[in-house]
């Protein structure tokens, strides 16, 4: 696979840049939880679907959990275009995982033992440009009064980016 040069614009949310996605992830996360990043994701995407404005006590947050998300999104897809650059966790056996223990709501038993399973799918289905255009109007939708609905790609844009979430938070967890 070829290299690429995406900037994972870590200096938005965390005030310096980072160029290896997997020193991003444990930052990121002390950041932002992800179970609250998620619900903050929700929120915004039930706004998209109705005629009211997502008001948000402090405005300010909208914009830092787009910028972590969109992050997310570009350090998912650097760590899969460079994945023999970078650092790898391996996947956990069957055996000793199981599977009632299991608890991440958008990953399948499989992706949960080994979550680059998640950025294979993600990005085979979607490119990381059409991602981050459906993020965009997901936060333009929410906080904007518009007269159509929008496009049925960002609900599998929105499934996609939960997915990854969960995904780059296992990783983290995995590496300590």
């Amino acid at each position: 696979m070829k290299t690429v040069k995406l900037s994972l614009e870590a200096h938005i949310w965390y005030r310096e840049p980072i160029k290896n996605p997997y020193d991003m992830l444990p930052r990121l996360f002390n950041v932002v939880i992800p179970s609250e990043l998620k619900q903050y994701l929700s929120e915004l995407m039930v706004y998209t679907h109705k005629s009211e404005i997502y008001h948000q006590e402090n405005p300010h947050v909208v914009f830092l959990i787009y910028s972590v998300l969109r992050s997310i999104v570009r350090g998912s897809y650097k760590i899969r275009s460079n994945s023999s650059k970078y650092y790898t966790i391996k996947p956990l056996n069957k055996s000793i995982v199981p599977m009632a223990t299991v608890f991440l709501g958008a990953l399948s038993f499989d992706e949960y033992l080994n979550p680059y399973l998640v950025f294979d799918d993600v990005f085979e289905k979607q490119s990381v440009i059409d991602i981050e255009i459906d993020l965009f109007e997901i936060i333009e939708f929410a906080l904007g009064n518009f007269i159509e609905p929008p496009s049925v790609e960002i609900n599998v844009s929105f499934i996609n980016v939960n997915r990854l979430i969960e995904a780059c938070w296992l990783i983290c967890e995995r590496m300590e």
